[in-house]
């Protein structure tokens, strides 16, 4: 677990900032570093930013109302603000594009062609994976009896499985392909674009209180769409900036709800 922030001795905890962990942890701190200051400024005391091992053990995190701010994945939020105590702040302007990739020069053209092969994924309950496994499903690859899809932990290992030969495909969303660094976006060929989904959300607990969570999302609007620090964050994040979250964005999102109840149920 990655912590950032943290005072030492008995000075008491900070607030903390969860990130979804859909990155590994150092590449989270070094995308969400200036989000985890401009929080600091806003709320006037410490903030340290906080992952988890895995969506389960970050799910765990948010039931317990471990974290004061997130940045969480789009499913995961519903719940957050369903049943966790966690108030909308903001969104991307960009919707979650979850992709099929493939190696550049892999000879699969069509999805079809992905029947018995693997399909690697971050994880089994990130909103990609899900929306990617309702694709497959629906083109006539149900994941298990047709296609495996198989989680890695992280982006970064899903597309490695390409280049080791461990999969023939693997669903990442194009932001993670924009923030996940490196040479990836020429290493991969989109195969197919999975639908699109309300993206990842940005929440407040609501014990900080009505008046600092309205305060919160207004300066957080200001800071993504006005000011050159918050805009450079952001376009480095694939968001192109930040929008209100809507009740129609939250529930768009209640069949993978449904679908992370169904994982859930299984562990």
């Amino acid at each position: 677990m990655l912590a950032i922030g943290r005072p030492a001795g008995s000075q008491p905890r900070p607030l903390l900032l969860g990130i979804v962990p859909y990155l590994t942890a150092r590449r989270l701190a070094e995308l969400y570093e200036p989000l985890r200051q401009f929080f600091e400024r806003e709320l006037g005391q410490p903030v340290g930013l906080e992952t988890a091992s895995s969506y389960v053990a970050y799910h765990a995190r948010c039931a317990a109302g471990d974290y004061d701010v997130l940045a969480t994945s789009p499913a995961l939020g519903r719940i957050a603000e369903r049943e966790q105590g966690y108030l909308p702040l903001a969104r991307p302007l960009t919707d979650l594009e979850p992709l099929l990739v493939v190696l550049r020069d892999s000879p699969l053209r069509e999805v079809r062609e992905l029947r018995g092969k693997v399909v690697t994924t971050s994880d089994p309950m990130a909103t990609l994976t899900l929306a990617a496994r309702r694709y497959l499903a629906e083109a006539g690859l149900p994941p298990g009896p047709a296609v495996t899809v198989r989680a890695m932990g992280t982006h970064a290992n899903s597309l490695a499985a390409l280049v080791h030969g461990e999969s023939a495909a693997a669903v990442v969303s194009v932001t993670a392909l924009k923030q996940i660094g490196g040479d990836w976006p020429e290493r991969v060929r989109v195969l197919a674009r999975v639908p699109p989904t309300p993206p990842l959300l940005y929440m407040a607990h609501r014990r900080l209180g009505a008046p600092t969570i309205e305060r919160l999302q207004r300066q957080m609007l200001r800071f993504g769409n006005e000011t050159p620090e918050g805009q450079e964050l952001f376009r480095r994040l694939g968001h192109d900036g930040l929008r209100p979250i809507t009740a129609a964005d939250l529930a768009a999102l209640d069949p993978f709800v449904a679908d992370v109840k169904r994982l859930l149920d299984t562990l």
